[in-house]
């Protein structure tokens, strides 16, 4: 699939990371959710835990909520550790048009398998090799066409 923080085509995992920044009497929080790719998970969860630790008790509800965020950002991250390394010089998939060309004779089954709520990854993967383009040129081409469809409606 593709890391929802950079795009590249790999190995992702959903993760919730949380930052807590304390400031006596507020707090300034940020997140970030979504399936990521082991560069990704492994970037911002130093980032976000990093500055928790050190700035997320400077006040009475962050004195309380920080060691939550730790934990939870912790864990999380511990469960992704196995997961498979992104690829050297990976980069994010590009929707060509030679790439267009070589998915759209299976348009109507793509989104047939997906209408019937077949699993996203296996169906782009199938759709990918008899096309002879990448799972994540296949996943783009679907957001294409839908986001066609709404401009149309």
């Amino acid at each position: 699939m593709l890391c929802q923080h950079c795009g590249v085509e790999a190995s992702t995992k959903y993760v919730a990371f949380y930052q807590n920044i304390g400031a006596l009497i507020m707090r300034f929080t940020k997140s970030i959710e979504g399936n990521l790719c082991k560069s990704c998970i492994h970037k911002q969860y130093w980032s976000l835990t990093g500055t928790t630790a050190i700035l997320g008790w400077w006040g009475m509800i962050s004195l309380v909520v920080t060691p939550f965020l730790l934990l939870n950002n912790t864990v999380r991250y511990l469960f992704c550790l196995t997961m498979e390394p992104v690829g050297p010089g990976a980069l994010a998939p590009t929707l060509t048009d030679a790439a267009v060309q070589k998915i759209l004779p299976h348009t109507e089954e793509l989104f047939n398998r997906m209408g019937n709520k077949e699993e996203l990854p296996q169906v782009l993967t199938a759709i990918a090799q008899r096309a002879g383009v990448t799972p994540g040129q296949v996943l783009l081409f679907v957001r294409a066409v839908i986001e066609e469809q709404e401009k149309g409606s």
